[in-house]
């Protein structure tokens, strides 16, 4: 790609109001980039979703975004090694491409042929996890690599490091999605580890060079963790953390969700946000075995746990997710109050726990709450 048009693309992201759902809005309109850049105020107003006030700024951004410091910051990523993906180009990530708010610009270092390899799992947990948590992240993300699946996690401390750290382990690739901009170490003990995933897989941000650790840029990375993967795999997580936001995001974009069960011993509250997960339909997570039962990949995977090796192979397509007719008819039959999770199964002639999954998407979407007797209401 022509580094005048990336330059445009790293000028246009900057446009005030015009955040992802907009872009991709632009880009299913006109098709590719340079053809909104080119457009003029009556093409943009014919946009569906696109308003007068932004028409007005994508017409002025050349005047509102200065050149200089645009075109500074790409040559800093360039010497770096940095590479820019941008939507709606081949070498964007088709899964992340198919999530509601997809980044419109990511930049990478590494290899970004990962990005495109369908066989991904997400491992995600507690920064302050227990040596048992962490313990089984690392052979989680171990066996992963030893059955072709890449890891995708967040470099984080706890869970994250020790799921990078168990790909890496079993010679396999792993991907770290960060918050900030991929010049900056955060958090700061994970420098070396950050070094070596940037060799064996890649690095990936939606975050500009420079851009600091802040609580706010992290549930929106959280999506792309999420986007880039199959299905998501919850270890350890309190109530309110921000791997159950991961697992809220998974459920959006059809993903599978998968729970590893905590004791709770002594009011852990590390062990509520999954079992909670699991109450309410999560897949349980005991070994690798549990993904590789519950998703179909799309090419040949072996199935290989330490200390056990199984040689059945299996070809098989993309796991098709629950069609949203059935939500719509759960909403229906609640909109006339609050029901026992049996009879709502009956009414809606699912299975229990086709039922359970369904009622946790729409339970963390926010549109259905769980009651005293397994009884469920809408919000």
């Amino acid at each position: 790609m022509k580094q005048k048009i990336v330059s445009d693309w790293l000028r246009f992201i900057r446009v005030p109001g015009l955040g992802p759902v907009g872009i991709d809005r632009l880009l299913q309109h006109f098709g590719k980039p340079e053809a909104i850049l080119d457009a003029n105020q009556s093409n943009l107003s014919q946009v569906p979703g696109i308003s007068p006030t932004m028409v007005a700024n994508l017409s002025d951004f050349k005047k509102t975004v200065p050149k200089e410091p645009i075109n500074n910051h790409l040559k800093q990523l360039l010497n770096i090694g940095g590479k820019v993906l941008i939507l709606g180009t081949p070498e964007y990530p088709r899964l992340l491409k198919e999530i509601h708010d997809p980044p419109p610009v990511l930049f990478v270092l590494g290899d970004i042929s990962h990005l495109n390899n369908p066989n991904a799992i997400a491992v995600v947990g507690s920064r302050r996890a227990s040596r048992n948590a962490t313990t089984f992240a690392h052979t989680l993300g171990q066996d992963l690599a030893k059955n072709m699946i890449t890891t995708v996690s967040g470099l984080a401390l706890g869970i994250d490091s020790a799921a990078h750290k168990g790909a890496l382990s079993g010679s396999g690739p792993t991907i770290a999605v960060i918050a900030t901009g991929l010049d900056v170490d955060y958090p700061p003990q994970n420098r070396e580890l950050k070094k070596q995933i940037i060799k064996s897989g890649c690095l990936i941000t939606e975050a500009p060079l420079g851009t600091q650790a802040a609580p706010y840029l992290f549930p929106p990375r959280n999506r792309i963790i999420s986007g880039l993967s199959q299905g998501v795999a919850v270890i350890e997580a309190s109530p309110r953390s921000g791997s159950l936001i991961t697992a809220r995001m998974a459920l959006e974009q059809n993903r599978e969700v998968f729970a590893v069960p905590g004791s709770g011993v002594g009011g852990d509250s590390r062990a509520k946000g999954v079992n909670n997960l699991i109450r309410e339909g999560a897949c349980v997570l005991e070994s690798v075995d549990n993904i590789l039962q519950e998703i179909t990949f799309s090419r040949k995977t072996t199935t290989f746990q330490a200390g056990e090796i199984n040689t059945t192979n299996e070809d098989n397509n993309l796991k098709v997710s629950a069609p949203s007719t059935e939500n719509r008819s759960i909403i229906e039959q609640l909109a006339d109050g609050p029901q026992q999770a049996d009879e709502l199964a009956r009414k809606c002639q699912l299975t229990v726990a086709s039922l359970s999954r369904i009622l946790l998407q729409l339970e963390l979407s926010g549109v259905v709450v769980r009651l005293a007797g397994n009884r469920y209401t809408l919000v």
